[in-house]
């Protein structure tokens, strides 16, 4: 699939985009529609089953003679041991233990989109920083070898700058190259073959992430996580095995009516139909013995469950943590960085003119070239390393 369009693609479209791609959802979904068969599976056992045969015997005992039943019948289980039961809870706590885990995919690719969409900008803006920075040097050194012919400066300055103009351009190579490849890793994970351009992400907030607030962000992040959610669903299901184990040591029930019509060849005038009602009662002693060894299974296997549900809450609360000392991080950091790059660029203009007056030396020009190039890169890493805070953050709290 290839994505045309007049007006150029946007993060919210790229995000749409994701979430059709079926590689990224088939699994989830395919395991979501597979739990709600087994619940509709369960609830089945609880409708009444009807049925129908007919028998010919060729010498009846009454008539001596061909005669012919014709049978109708519908039986209710209407007793398992609370078997059936357990089984439909069973049924119906897996398949929302199956929707939350799709939800969570969905939240996944969402993230994905995002993380490739803002490195694809990354890339962008590192490749454009590159270009510019190699283009600056290329002048310097063009304006090296004037001087050189000059007289104003030695081969070793002039041939300091043309090296260092050979290996901006090797760097602004790298960045195209790498901007390449996050192209094709956005495209891969929307999905879609990107034609046309792509819409700059908005300007990230801006503001500190208050630590204090991180016990109130804790309990958001526990009422919204569809991995805890899951989980909880799953150890409900188990609970119902429980029962599910003991239900062979209960009695069971069943209701069964039948109407039966008989035909006869040779015209016997005895009884033509009737009705039969059959209720059946089992129970099959001694039966505790399995039945109990497999309620203990089922109860470790609960056990198992919750044991991961608390160490997810543990995993998830150290991913919490990580992600607001991330966050928090990229916001001080992108401050600082925006001011480096204001004194990075007046320190680079005031090198140059102090260079052209054969003030500075060549080392000089190009330490101030190099800290211009690492003040673009730290502002451009910093700036998209807010927005990536940003969307881990929702992630991790599962809120948009």
């Amino acid at each position: 699939m290839a994505f045309a369009s007049a007006s150029a693609l946007t993060l919210d479209e790229a995000v749409a985009l994701a979430l059709l791609n079926p590689a990224k959802r088939i699994d989830a979904e395919a395991a979501r529609d597979a739990a709600n068969q087994r619940e509709n599976s369960a609830i089945a056992v609880f409708l009444p089953t009807i049925g129908a045969s007919q028998t010919r015997n060729d010498r009846d005992i009454k008539t001596q003679a061909a005669s012919e039943t014709t049978r109708y019948f519908a039986s209710l289980n209407l007793f398992s041991g609370f078997g059936d039961f357990a089984n439909w809870s069973a049924a119906r706590n897996t398949k929302e233990a199956r929707s939350h885990e799709l939800k969570a995919a969905r939240s996944d690719v969402i993230l994905a989109a995002k993380s490739a969409y803002f490195n694809y900008f990354k890339a962008l803006d590192t490749m454009k920083s590159a270009e510019e920075n190699m283009r600056a040097i290329k002048k310097q050194s063009d304006d090296a070898e004037a001087f050189l012919g000059q007289g104003l400066i030695g081969a070793f300055e002039r041939h300091q700058i043309a090296l260092e103009a050979l290996q901006s351009e090797q760097t602004a190579m790298k960045a195209r190259s790498d901007l390449a490849v996050a192209l094709k890793s956005l495209e891969t994970t929307i999905g879609a073959a990107i034609a046309g351009d792509l819409t700059p992400p908005d300007e990230a907030a801006s503001g500190d992430l208050n630590a204090s607030e991180h016990n109130a962000l804790f309990d958001v992040m526990l009422k919204n996580r569809s991995e805890l959610k899951s989980l909880a669903a799953q150890i409900e299901a188990q609970k119902s095995q429980k029962t599910r184990a003991f239900a062979p040591a209960l009695p069971s029930v069943d209701i069964q009516i039948a109407r039966e019509k008989f035909e006869y060849d040779d015209g016997f005038q005895g009884q033509r139909e009737q009705t039969t009602t059959m209720l059946t009662l089992t129970w099959q002693l001694p039966g505790l013995i399995k039945p109990y060894f497999d309620r203990e299974a089922a109860f470790y296997e609960q056990k198992i469950l919750e044991s991961r549900f608390a160490d997810l809450k543990k995993t998830l609360a150290l991913q919490l943590t990580t992600s607001l000392e991330r966050a928090d991080l990229a916001f001080r950091a992108f401050v600082v960085a925006e001011e480096s790059l204001k004194l990075a660029e007046e320190n680079l203009r005031i090198v140059q003119n102090r260079f052209n007056e054969r003030i500075a030396s060549a080392s000089d020009l190009l330490d101030a070239d190099a800290a211009l190039w690492r003040a673009r890169e730290q502002r451009t890493l910093y700036y998209y390393d807010k927005l990536l805070a940003i969307a881990e953050l929702s992630r991790v709290l599962e809120k948009e």
